[in-house]
């Protein structure tokens, strides 16, 4: 039977023993969609409770997304999820790929990985064959080399891959999952999680085709949905710059994090001597995009100039301006560039660099921690060559480096003395998210099931500009998007969010290319219209709202059986709570405590959650036919 915009098999592979097995796709496409929606429901369903992130049965699932490898526009994005190092629960990333698309073509949606591998190996998966091949030789390189030495060892200069640096394989708590030299699967720890497996590498290569069900219906829905980027109004700047194209509002709603986001915008002179779209205008040599891509954000530079003359690299996105060059106060505006390749080539994740680096080098600024601590290294605002030495001894786990590959709050929790209030995270996870003044991003960074990140609830939209309030009200049900500071409605936009970037990362859809990010953008509506016309089964807004609120569920309950997760870890940190931003257009404004818990008991209200301890209710779990997880939740006393 053909299975419609999908591979139709999922591979499982166990390192331990060399097993290699198939399911079909079908046992789960129907009511989770794919990727991330899939790989939720495979790690509650069989991991064991007493299973930890390191552990050999600890599962790592990569999947493609369900119209990955068809037309559709936006499709690019390959997710990879597992229970993850820095929160101990739900950890899941994306990343433009083009092993996604080529997983597909060989006949598999998802590769589900088990057990741990006695020698280093890669996994070589072509329509042919399944092979693990030895890694050893490769064991110590960079991301970069790796796939060099791949390709080399494979004859084929097309190959791409995903690996892991120096990082995972030194299970660095924030190590990332790298696509060939440029793309993580950012956040949670996921290069750690494949370092602990001994798994370098997963190369593929396929020959076959994706079938859509409904040809003529699908590449008509595809032509609609192309002709909507005509209209939006952020396509050129995002086209030139990609996310980095917010820099200015970003700096106008106090959205910097600047000296481990003491302050919330950064000086002006820094800002007109660091803006990365002068460097990109000046560098760049070429464009980058991925199959399915619709807007092509990436840019190749060559930097000629300066203290990183000969850098060859991709252009970053936004979160590396945030969370390294204005968190560490760096003046010299190639830095980004220089520390985001170097973070790529070791598969570390910006955001744990910058975390831990920024806690730091507060806790110098505060006398908390001195050179008797930091290898008698001074650790000032502004080093630029000192960082990059720092990212280094983390991705190797050296002298105070060590510690800092824990992330900021371990980091904080072995230091002491204090020094936890400056580490800025949510559950664990490092953020580079700057929270006071945008209430909206705020809750959704809080709330995520993977501990602090933006992209799976956060209001993103808030923070971009002026928006079309008619549009806004049809879109998100609310016409005050664009009002950081409001707190009213902004729990249902939240749940909006949710729904989308779940249904999006499931379809392999590019969170950028929706309307998380302008209003013309695609939407649920055609998600569902590019989804029926793919697979045959008529599918609704509604229906993908429902299968999003099961995966939501399941995330939840996932962190509730491995985690010690409740309302407590909802919250915003103690600074943002404490503190009022003390400089830029909102100097003064500080984030009232009383309204923040009317918001996040109205976010429960909405999830059907349990609002003292925030843990979904028996009716909501059997409303979405997860009746089996409230009676695992009760076992554990964590049922609302």
């Amino acid at each position: 039977m053909t299975e419609f915009s999908y591979g139709g098999k999922i591979l499982r592979v166990n390192l331990t023993s060399g097993e290699m097995r198939t399911e079909p796709t079908s046992r789960y496409a129907r009511e989770w969609i794919g990727a991330s929606g899939i790989a939720v429901k495979i790690l509650f369903d069989e991991l064991r409770p007493w299973v930890t992130p390191y552990d050999p049965a600890n599962l790592l699932i990569f999947g493609a997304g369900a119209l990955q490898g068809t037309p559709a526009p936006g499709a690019c994005k390959m997710n990879a999820s597992s229970l993850g190092p820095l929160t101990g629960g739900w950890a899941s990333g994306c990343s433009d790929s083009y092993v996604g698309g080529q997983l597909k073509y060989a006949g598999y949606d998802s590769v589900v990985i088990e057990g741990r591998a006695r020698r280093p190996v890669y996994l070589w998966i072509t329509d042919a064959g399944v092979e693990l091949r030895d890694a050893s030789g490769l064991w110590g390189a960079t991301t970069w080399e790796t796939l060099d030495g791949i390709r080399r060892e494979l004859g084929d200069n097309r190959l791409h891959c995903v690996s892991i640096g120096p990082a995972g394989e030194n299970l660095v708590r924030g190590a990332c999952i790298i696509q060939d030299k440029g793309r993580a699967f950012g956040r949670c720890g996921l290069g750690a999680v494949m370092g602990s497996k001994n798994l370098k590498a997963l190369v593929a290569r396929g020959t076959g085709a994706i079938r859509v069900a409904e040809p003529e219906a699908f590449l008509e829905a595809v032509g609609d949905v192309r002709k909507m980027f005509e209209k939006a109004k952020s396509r050129d700047n995002f086209r030139k710059y990609g996310t980095l194209s917010c820099l200015p509002r970003k700096q106008e709603v106090c959205g910097l994090p600047y000296r481990n986001f003491q302050e919330c915008a950064i000086p002006e002179d820094l800002l007109t001597k660091i803006d990365p779209r002068k460097t990109i205008e000046k560098y760049e040599v070429s464009r980058q995009s991925f199959p399915g891509c619709v807007l092509g954000c990436g840019r190749h530079l060559h930097i000629t100039e300066g203290p990183y003359a000969g850098l060859r690299t991709e252009a970053c996105q936004h979160e590396a301006m945030g969370t390294l060059q204005t968190r560490l106060a760096i003046a010299e505006p190639t830095f980004l560039f220089k520390a985001n390749a170097l973070c790529d080539q070791l598969g570390l994740d910006v955001d744990a660099a910058g975390g831990a680096l920024g806690w730091a080098m507060e806790c110098y600024q505060r006398g908390i921690l001195t050179e008797k601590d930091t290898d008698g290294e001074p650790l000032l605002w502004g080093d630029a060559p000192a960082a990059l030495s720092w990212i280094e001894k983390i991705a190797y786990r050296r002298g105070f480096g060590n510690i800092l590959a824990e992330g900021c709050a371990r980091a904080a929790d072995i230091v002491g003395r204090q020094s936890a209030y400056f580490a800025m995270h949510i559950k664990g996870q490092d953020l580079y998210e700057q929270c006071r003044g945008s209430n909206g991003w705020l809750l959704g960074t809080a709330t995520s099931t993977r501990g602090g990140g933006h992209t799976t609830g956060a209001i993103v939209i808030e923070t971009v500009g002026e928006l079309d309030r008619e549009k806004a009200l049809q879109v998100y049900g609310a016409d005050n998007v664009d009002k950081p500071l409001e707190y009213t409605g902004k729990a249902g936009i939240v749940m909006y969010m949710e729904a989308l970037s779940r249904i999006a990362n499931s379809l392999g859809v590019c969170l950028y290319s929706t309307t998380c990010w302008d209003l013309e953008q695609i939407d649920l509506p055609q998600m569902a219209r590019l989804y029926s016309t793919a697979t045959g089964r008529e599918t609704s807004v509604d229906d993908l709202k429902r299968i999003a609120m099961r995966q939501l569920n399941l995330e939840k309950a996932l962190n509730l059986r491995f985690t010690d997760f409740d309302r407590r870890h909802d919250m915003p940190t103690p600074r943002d709570l404490c503190e009022a931003i003390p400089t830029g257009n909102l100097a003064g404004w500080k984030l009232d405590a009383k309204k923040y818990n009317a918001m996040l008991d109205e976010y429960y209200e909405l999830h059907g959650w349990n609002k003292q301890n925030s843990f979904p209710t028996r009716k909501t779990l059997e409303d979405l036919d997860l009746a089996y997880v409230a009676d695992e939740l009760k076992r554990l006393g964590k049922l609302g």
